[in-house]
């Protein structure tokens, strides 16, 4: 079992932590200076990531565009932080290196009843200090909160199409990801 941290630590402390051989198959992020375990998520959040990366993916072929995505366990240094979106896009290869130094330019967090809120505003001030597009999504209630740079917040719900700023054209239906 994991114990609450004393007091926060650096990088590396926390690297060296998440790469000891017992932590092998478990996924941690790193904000703030506080290690937080990510619990795995329901199926049906699982889903949703995934649709939204075969969304894109298809859509990245289709269109002849570069396109990289991690689905869940792929961690990313962004700013002075290391988090694990539930989705993540990107236009460069991702790496071996743990984590990936280079943060994505969109990132999906499947929100569920278990998420803690303080985790929520934390990682979703992250995402925004590094002028990340964020998508919130939000399956119980089938709405997705989006975070675009420079832009107030959007809420979209089922018979909405979302436009996606980072990748030309492509837009998503959100009733796609609540099937």
């Amino acid at each position: 079992m994991f114990e609450a941290q004393a007091k926060p630590i650096t990088f590396e402390e926390f690297l060296a932590f998440a790469l000891l051989p017992e932590n092998a198959g478990r996924n941690f992020e790193w904000i703030n200076g506080e290690i937080i375990e990510k619990m795995p998520s329901s199926s049906r959040n699982s889903n949703s990531a995934f649709t939204l990366g075969h969304i894109t993916q298809n859509y990245c072929e289709t269109h002849e565009l570069t396109c990289f995505i991690s689905i869940g366990d792929g961690a990313y240094r962004i700013g002075s932080n290391t988090l694990a979106p539930d989705f993540a896009y990107k236009p460069t290869p991702t790496t071996d290196e743990y984590p990936d130094p280079e943060p994505p330019l969109w990132v999906a967090e499947i929100i569920s009843p278990n998420d803690k809120l303080a985790e929520i505003n934390a990682k979703r001030r992250k995402y925004i200090e590094a002028g990340i597009l964020l998508w919130e999504v939000y399956p119980d209630e089938r709405l997705i909160d989006v975070y675009a740079p420079e832009k107030p917040m959007a809420t979209y719900g089922v018979s909405h199409s979302i436009p996606v700023d980072v990748i030309a054209g492509l837009t998503i239906d959100a009733a796609k990801l609540f099937r």
